[in-house]
């Protein structure tokens, strides 16, 4: 009889085992997944205001751990500010700028605790009716006030370049204020006429009153 129940005994430890074993390992491999996109994978559009992502189970928000990147054709990132979570839909706004492919990057917590990260592009074509949003250099997530837009950067004139600042620091020089050649001509020529004129007046002066005086006086001569 001992002998016969032997490997029932056997049987049974093992059949445990690969419960204890894999049971665990199963659930662990049943996480949440995404079950619907807004814009979907590969698909074009040509308006959106957030991307859209809905999954299967509640997510977890704890300190932005849930999150998605958008990043267009010339490498920028397109979020206008950090996603949300209502339940299990996460929510990330954009302004998109220029057509192309742009690539959606994300990174869930599920309800299980265990992060989930998974990518895919979609196909943006720009309405001629509205001007092109523009990017910024790091994503939102994390980055809200250290991030910039190189492009409104590069569109703003330097100091130096300013036209107010240049004409305050120097103004342009009027023909009025520069004396010309003749001008700087007459300035020394009309004190010489002057001094010469007024010399050969007193000459003249002296002169006639020399010739008064002999004319009254004729014997002291």
């Amino acid at each position: 009889m001992t002998h016969s129940r032997a490997p029932w005994y056997a049987a049974a430890v093992v059949t445990v085992a690969a419960i204890l074993t894999w049971g665990p390992a199963s659930v662990a491999i049943a996480h949440d997944n995404l079950s619907d996109a807004f814009p979907a994978a590969d698909e074009t559009v040509t308006q959106v205001d957030a991307v859209v992502l809905t999954f299967s189970g509640e997510l977890i928000d704890f300190s932005q751990s849930s999150f998605a990147q958008v990043q267009g054709p010339d490498g920028l990132y397109y979020e206008s500010s950090c996603s949300t979570i209502n339940q299990n839909v996460l929510s990330t706004p954009v302004s998109l700028g220029p057509s192309g492919l742009y690539s959606v990057v994300w990174t869930a917590v599920s309800s299980d605790g265990h992060p989930i990260s998974e990518g895919y592009t979609f196909t943006y074509v720009a309405p001629d009716s509205s001007a092109p949003g523009l990017g910024w250099d790091l994503p939102a997530c994390g980055n809200e006030t250290t991030r910039a837009q190189p492009q409104l950067e590069t569109a703003e004139p330097s100091p130096s370049a300013s036209p107010g600042i240049t004409d305050a620091a120097s103004p342009p020089t009027s023909p009025a204020a520069t004396p010309s050649s003749s001008e700087n001509a007459a300035a020394i020529v009309v004190p010489i006429v002057l001094t010469v004129a007024v010399v050969g007046a007193l000459v003249v002066v002296t002169t006639w009153v020399v010739g008064r005086v002999r004319r009254r006086h004729p014997g002291e001569e």
